[in-house]
């Protein structure tokens, strides 16, 4: 097979990006469109078509970056958000808009099984929430009859891009169990699931389960004239999005934790043995369609300092470039130290379980307090709900000694310092800054036959960059500051 990259599509809520390695891992090139997601209150909804589009665009980019040949590309992998409903009829034309896992018109079915007992949570191994298939088909079939009536094939966001791209329909194992669709131990679709939440219909519309690193096809004429990539190059079935950040940052078995701090606080334990996890946890499958991955995770992490730019700098007119920025935050940051008499910052700008009905707010400000202790501040808040998750997981028995940390917060070292210093991890950073398409490059690697298994494609492809350890009189300093936010957060929960 010739060939000496491989394309990695990362089909984001946030951006859609195209990303070229090479064998070794190296990020080559990079090319990324804007996601459009329409949002008004509990709808977001993607137009399926324009998403095409988004890939295409990209992947035309990228040639005209590298100026690399179609013929030079090994295989393609995709990877994509996690959850959402992506509904196509029997001619493979969308039903409707794409649903995404952001949509909350569904809350109301939880709600009601809740107080019914309805659960399916010994096959699933966690409790369906508003942004998976299962509701927002549930939906669908009550509020659109006509559009639930038609469906042939119910994709994720990346099952969709790799059916255009091939015109193969398939399922991939992490994203089918990340949706709440399959037996977790039998890893099968299980009808029991379907029944019990109300649409049994449904199951001759999902697709058939495919492994991660499965050639699911190859590029068609039609998306070669769309793409630019030459026809019959092999396209694998890939992986949802945050197994694949875990793959990517070289997290694959139960050595340490995956920490990604982006818009969403994901942490990730992978497990060799299916655990009875807490009501917030969610648990799907593996990279290896063997070990199971639980993941604790909210808006609640870096996506607070993009708001804190946008009103606190950019709004103020102050002339940088987004690197000359945050470098300037991280060096003010920086020389803020650790004081007990510091503001505290809840980081909860969007909803979170882990305070419910509260907003986002600076305790304890006093007139010394600048805009960098307020920065300080929220780099320190988030690093704490980043704690409340990972306290989720060890109540789970999930317990590790390090983290490998990846996102926004990864480029910052003060905020990988903070990460160890607060959690007591030791924190390692990669680097590649593409966890997510590197995680499906993987994939493609493996499937290609560039490697003969998962250990020895890590080992090559992913490059740990730096190591930060817990410094002990920080961490002293920190758990008391733990302990207030901690307060501050149950004092909203009772509504005080």
């Amino acid at each position: 097979m010739k060939g000496k990259y491989f394309l990695a599509i990362d089909c984001g809520l946030t951006d859609t990006k195209v990303v070229l390695f090479d064998y070794s891992g190296t990020e080559i090139a990079l090319a990324a469109e804007k996601t459009e997601v329409e949002s008004s209150g509990d709808v977001s909804e993607i137009d399926m078509y324009g998403q095409w589009e988004k890939v295409c665009t990209a992947i035309r980019k990228l040639w005209g970056i590298t100026g690399t040949r179609g013929d030079e590309i090994r295989g393609v992998g995709v990877t994509g958000h996690g959850a959402g409903t992506y509904p196509v009829d029997h001619n493979g034309v969308p039903v409707r808009r794409a649903i995404t896992s952001m949509d909350n018109r569904a809350a109301e079915y939880l709600l009601d099984w809740d107080k019914l007992g309805i659960s399916a949570y010994e096959r699933t191994r966690h409790n369906p929430w508003a942004g998976q298939p299962i509701p927002q088909l549930l939906w669908l079939k009550e509020n659109e009859k006509e559009c639930y009536e038609r469906i042939k094939w119910v994709f994720s966001a990346k099952n969709w891009i790799t059916y255009l791209l091939t015109t193969e329909s398939c399922a991939e194992l992490t994203d089918a169990s990340n949706s709440g669709c399959i037996n977790l131990q039998s890893r099968e679709y299980d009808p029991f699931i379907l029944d019990t939440y109300g649409i049994a219909d449904i199951e001759q519309a999902l697709p058939p389960l495919r492994h991660s690193t499965d050639i699911v096809g190859c590029v068609t004429p039609q998306a070669s004239r769309s793409t630019g990539l030459p026809e019959e190059i092999p396209v694998v079935a890939g992986l949802f999005d945050v197994v694949s950040c875990a793959l990517g940052s070289g997290v694959y078995d139960e050595h340490c934790y995956s920490i990604i701090a982006g818009t969403w606080n994901i942490n990730t334990a992978i497990e060799n043995h299916l655990l009875e996890a807490g009501a917030t946890t969610k648990c799907s499958l593996g990279a290896d369609g063997k070990s199971y991955a639980y993941v604790e995770s909210s808006a609640t992490s870096a996506g607070n300092l993009e708001w804190f730019v946008r009103n606190f700098f950019k709004i103020a007119g102050v002339k940088k470039n987004s690197d000359h920025l945050y470098s300037w935050i991280n060096e003010e940051v920086q020389r803020r130290k650790t004081d007990s008499h510091s503001p505290l910052f809840l980081p909860f700008l969007y909803a979170s379980h882990l305070a419910m009905q509260t907003g986002a707010c600076f305790m304890g400000l006093r007139p010394e307090h600048d805009v960098w202790d307020m920065a300080r501040s929220l780099y320190e808040g988030v690093v704490f709900a980043h704690c409340q998750h990972l306290d989720l997981l060890r109540k789970t028995h999930l317990m590790r000694d390090s983290a490998v940390l990846s996102g926004g917060a990864a480029r910052s070292g003060p905020w990988c310092q903070m990460f160890a210093d607060i959690t007591g991890l030791s924190i390692e950073v990669t680097e590649n800054t593409q966890a997510g398409a590197l995680g499906v490059a993987i994939c493609t690697a493996l499937e290609t036959g560039v490697y003969s298994s998962l250990e020895e494609a890590v080992r090559v492809m992913v490059k740990k960059e730096k190591k930060f350890t817990p410094r002990e009189t920080e961490r002293k300093k920190y758990q008391e500051r733990y302990a207030r936010y901690l307060e501050y957060v149950n004092e909203s929960r009772i509504g005080l």
